[in-house]
């Protein structure tokens, strides 16, 4: 009975062992999305694979309304290397291409983390992205260069996102360019001692698709929450504020994430 007794602990510590030597899921790690859409710059920890879904509702003006799934997955390639892909669905796929939205392309991006954050200085990464015309009605294979910043005060933190998107097939009236920045802050909301909460908001800027249109701005807040030491469940809610008659008046967003 006592052999079978330290057997158990045996086991149990070896269990606890295996479980801790897990990669951890860090709530602070903003990827595109999950909720909003500002990133931070730093990449996914080296041999870390993270997975994540999530459902999107637009409520347009228009009663137009739009809903879809989307899912994308990271992996640290190399330190300070993170590679990934991501693919959304949405219904009405004609309709939101003239928007410039794409229904099933598949996204591949490379995040390199250039600086890391010190006390005089914020973290820096590059980014640079295809985007493949593999949904309904897509043309041509897009690329993106980018750049993301930031910069912690105390509890705080605050993100700046920088992008250039080439596209590579556009109809006479469409923008063969666009270019788009965000800045975005995160704080944790948990009680003293915890840290399972994180609030999220940004604003978007970038240029219409279509030539001659007006900037588009966008407002999103959101909560990540820790619910294990590898999943995070998250949710948000975004505007966009213009003058466009099927403009997402609001959109809501929810999804898990998981790390292996």
């Amino acid at each position: 009975m006592e052999r079978n007794r330290k057997r158990g602990w045996v086991a149990a510590g070896l269990f606890l062992l295996a479980a801790t030597s897990l990669p951890p899921q860090f709530l602070s790690n903003l990827d595109p999305e999950r909720p909003i859409t500002v990133e931070d710059a730093a990449p996914i920890p080296f041999r870390a694979i993270s997975a994540g879904v999530d459902w999107t509702y637009n409520v347009r003006r228009g009663g137009l309304n739009d809903q879809g799934p989307g899912w994308s997955v990271l992996y640290g390639a190399m330190r300070s290397l993170e590679v990934g892909a991501a693919q959304r669905y949405v219904t009405r796929p004609g309709r939101n291409a003239l928007r410039g939205i794409a229904s099933g392309d598949l996204e591949i991006h490379a995040l390199y983390g250039l600086l890391d954050e010190t006390a005089r200085r914020p973290a820096l990464a590059a980014r640079v992205g295809f985007i493949f015309p593999t949904g309904l009605d897509s043309r041509g294979t897009d690329l993106q260069l980018g750049a993301l910043l930031t910069r912690s005060f105390d509890s705080l933190r605050v993100h700046g996102n920088f992008r250039w998107t080439r596209l590579g097939d556009t109809v006479p009236t469409e923008r063969s360019d666009r270019l788009e920045g965000g800045i975005a802050v995160d704080f944790l909301a948990s009680g003293p001692g915890r840290t399972d909460t994180l609030i999220l908001a940004d604003l978007t800027v970038r240029t219409s698709p279509v030539k001659l249109g007006d900037p588009i701005v966008y407002v999103e807040v959101g909560a990540r929450h820790r619910v294990g030491v590898q999943t995070i469940v998250f949710g948000g809610i975004g505007s966009e504020i213009s003058d466009q008659p099927d403009r997402p008046r609001v959109l809501f967003r929810v999804g898990i994430s998981h790390v292996f």
